[in-house]
């Protein structure tokens, strides 16, 4: 049986924790939300993820130091957040469970050699059988739309 397709996607920011999204209202969650929705847009454009037919996600967060480490899965929303961009990717057509069938959520690690904390997100999934029209549609979305990283002025 040949091995399933893999990709690693990073995000170097904090992860956004449970307790920081639920502290605020919709409209202070939003930009936050945002940010890591679009992060990911744009890492997996950038890595060319075809079109999968489902996918399992493996959830990494890092921190440079111990000091106040979340709990393991505090970072619920910046996961849910980059499955969002994965599907405004076209990586899926939407994040039902018959689609995103796991995550996996590793305890909080500390990396003393970073330069800033991160998110690793591995996505495991194999290429849809369809890949040749969706990844046409897939290359006309990122022909019509400019993809600049989280953060960039146009």
């Amino acid at each position: 049986m040949a091995e399933m397709p893999t990709w690693t996607l990073t995000y170097h920011a904090r992860p956004m924790s449970l307790n920081v999204e639920r502290a605020g209202n919709r409209f202070q969650r939003a930009p936050l939300v945002k940010e890591w929705r679009d992060a990911y847009r744009w890492l997996a454009a950038e890595d060319r993820i075809p079109p999968l037919q489902w996918i399992h996600v493996e959830a990494r967060p890092q921190y440079r130091t111990a000091r106040s480490l979340p709990d393991t899965a505090a970072c619920v929303g910046s996961v849910k957040a980059a499955i969002d961009g994965l599907v405004d990717a076209g990586v899926l057509p939407d994040d039902g469970p018959e689609l995103v069938r796991r995550v996996t959520f590793h305890a909080p690690e500390v990396v003393r050699s970073l330069h800033s904390d991160r998110l690793v997100l591995t996505i495991y999934g194999p290429v849809a059988a369809v890949e040749a029209e969706r990844a046409r549609r897939f290359k006309s979305v990122l022909g019509t739309h400019e993809l600049l990283p989280p953060g960039s002025n146009p």
